[in-house]
């Protein structure tokens, strides 16, 4: 296979051909922020000002795409950047996966061979499975010099049934005591009810219920306000939300977004409104929306997505880890000096755990 590399510069990914849309929705498959719909949604309400979009393709045969990689950089910087923001959970290129790592290769040591060159190539967070072997090898033989880190654990549970009471008996005691407790004062002190929607007629409603659940919790603001509007409008749109909210005496108390898709339950985002939490609103919500998307919806796996929050340890019961690689151009002094400085600095690390284990 003779691949040919041609790069786009534009500020949206409408400009990519309709086949490679498609094989940006083929990836969608192994997670929904690996699609062309979420990649569209970043660039419109979720990037700054100074970010400057760069989509590499491979092609074969001019207009076949092989391969996608959505990266980004700053103004006047030299850096590029994995198109991701906090709101990814997961980033990969998309690949075919016949001659994956040739294809891999011919982009990036076109990257690397560009002018004004680049000194930098940080791409996060990806799963360390089969294909981040592939990605690091490609970065490697493409002349890069390239080094890993950890980004975050990720809790998730399993699922092999569509019995939530089968699951359910397999949780802490802590847990079906809460749950136990909890709801019967949600129901009858605080005139308490649960709801899910999915596509609603009234859902800029439920935005606004979500919003201001999200202003009344404990959490920072958002930096992009229409992120995640879109998002709820974009899920609803495609059959994958199951935007969960608890009421109490008729006023919004708990919100959760959780995006079902593929066979997969991610739990993207937990809010609730501080006044409520001797009600336990958000666990009641989490045990709502947990039988929903076993039972109904017979999903697969729930994913806690981003982090090792305790919390998450009550409902999960696997663990895996998100790694990065950044890799370094050796043809710019930064780029080298960059490569030894994160040498410098990985090799203190292992000393410094081997000295403490020792």
């Amino acid at each position: 296979m003779f691949a040919q590399l041609s790069s786009t510069f534009s500020n949206t990914p409408a400009d990519l051909s309709h086949q490679a849309q498609q094989l940006l929705n083929d990836h969608e498959k192994r997670s929904f922020d690996l699609g062309f719909d979420w990649l569209k949604l970043l660039v419109e309400v979720a990037l700054d000002v100074d970010d400057h979009i760069r989509i590499y393709l491979v092609n074969e045969n001019s207009d076949n795409a092989q391969l996608i990689l959505p990266l980004k950089h700053k103004t006047r910087s030299q850096n590029l950047f994995a198109l991701t923001t906090f709101y990814t959970s997961l980033y990969s290129p998309a690949v075919i996966q016949i001659n994956a790592i040739q294809i891999m290769v011919s982009c990036f040591s076109a990257i690397r061979h560009e002018i004004p060159a680049w000194h930098s190539l940080r791409l996060q967070p990806l799963a360390r499975d089969t294909e981040y072997t592939q990605i690091k090898t490609a970065l490697r033989q493409a002349g890069w010099l390239t080094f890993e880190f950890f980004c975050f654990g990720n809790w998730y549970l399993p699922i092999s049934t569509t019995n939530y009471d089968a699951i359910f008996a397999n949780f802490s005691s802590r847990v079906k005591s809460t749950l136990k407790r909890k709801h019967k004062q949600f129901l009858t002190h605080g005139n308490g009810h649960l709801t899910i929607v999915t596509r609603d007629k009234h859902l800029e409603q439920f935005i606004q219920d979500y919003v201001h659940v999200y202003a009344s919790s404990w959490k920072k603001p958002e930096p992009y306000p229409e992120f995640i509007p879109a998002l709820i409008r974009l899920c609803a749109r495609r059959g994958w939300l199951r935007l969960g909210l608890a009421y109490i005496n008729g006023e919004v108390a708990a919100a959760q977004i959780w995006i079902v898709c593929y066979g997969r339950a991610a739990i993207y985002k937990l809010a609730y409104d501080a006044r409520f939490e001797h009600y336990s609103v958000g666990t009641l919500l989490t045990d709502h929306l947990m039988r929903h998307v076993i039972e109904v919806d017979q999903v697969k796996e729930i994913d806690y997505l981003i982090g090792d929050d305790p919390y998450k340890r009550d409902w999960m019961t696997h663990r895996r880890e998100r790694w990065g690689l950044i890799a370094y151009n050796p043809r710019t002094i930064s780029g080298l000096f960059g490569a030894m400085k994160q040498f410098t600095v990985d090799s203190a690390k292992k000393l410094y755990f081997w000295l403490k284990r020792n």
